[in-house]
């Protein structure tokens, strides 16, 4: 055969296998990750099996529609992929939790298990909500993006409410023991949540505010408090997370979001509070 024939021959076919290659879904592959990363925790494996399941069932159908190149029907079951799998994650964590209370954990640690229920139960009714809505999604379809989608899952699970100076997350299982800065065991594990969003959004700031009781006053209540928000720093700067994009403030007793009136309220004022900022990358506004 003639040698520019061949060669055109080669060229063409090299084209073509190019040209149909498929370009990435960014809604299959982020539930691609969240699935694998529930798979590969072993509480998980042991107290949610069945949710984990149904996990990979969705983002089956999912990768069944990426074969055949139709982006419109990803999605929804990618979305509900992603969703079932943080859950499955949030299960496992409580029943392990429970465990642990059974073998005689301390006190603080059923205030974490109270939290983490409360956690648990919530995340279930934006599941149920999530389900309900996913009959009607076809509908607005077209004006979904697959990054508005993976926010909005990614604000659910990081349980953050909205305010004038931002995101504010106060992680109820960051607590403190009286007069001490720092943070409990498995504290820094469950910032882990924190840390995946602030790398997924590297224009974000976030500000650490810094909290004592009532019991913890005097000219030390300050700089314990401030001391405080700086463990939690040291961990975001552990994880990643540039300290250009970080700040710490010590408010001392002010701002109480409990009682003060007995060990367990006053434990719960032993905190911080983590303030993210805009996608903008604003400097975050003073407490007021």
């Amino acid at each position: 055969m003639n040698t520019k024939l061949w060669i055109g021959i080669v060229v063409a076919f090299g084209a073509a296998g190019c040209a149909s290659t498929p370009q990435p879904n960014a809604a299959l592959e982020s539930a691609r990750n969240i699935v694998r990363s529930a798979e590969a925790d072993p509480n998980v494996v042991k107290y949610a099996a069945l949710d984990m399941e149904s996990a990979k069932n969705e983002l089956a159908i999912a990768e069944s529609a990426a074969l055949h190149h139709d982006d419109e029907a990803i999605a929804q079951p990618a979305y509900l992929a992603a969703q079932t799998a943080r859950l499955a994650q949030l299960k496992a964590s409580a029943e392990a939790d429970d465990a642990r209370v059974a073998a005689g954990q301390t006190q603080r640690d059923n205030i974490q298990l109270a939290s983490r229920t409360r956690e648990v139960d919530s995340a279930n009714r934006q599941t149920d909500t999530a389900n309900r809505q996913a009959d009607s999604a076809k509908l607005a379809r077209d004006q979904a993006t697959s990054k508005a989608v993976g926010l909005e899952a990614e604000l659910d699970a990081l349980k953050a409410e909205p305010t004038d100076r931002g995101l504010v997350l106060t992680p109820g299982d960051v607590l403190f023991d009286a007069g001490r800065s720092e943070l409990n065991s498995g504290a820094a594990r469950r910032l882990d949540r924190l840390v995946q969003f602030l790398v997924e959004h590297p224009s974000r700031r976030v500000e650490i505010d810094g909290f004592t009781d009532s019991a913890e006053t005097g000219t030390n209540s300050l700089d314990l408090s401030q001391r405080r928000a700086e463990a939690v720093r040291w961990v975001l700067q552990g994880r990643g997370i540039e300290a250009t994009r970080i700040t710490t403030q010590g408010y001392g007793t002010a701002f109480p979001v409990a009682s003060n009136v007995d060990a367990g309220s006053r434990q719960l004022n032993r905190r911080v509070e983590i303030v993210i900022g805009g996608e903008d990358g604003r400097t975050i506004a003073a407490r007021r």
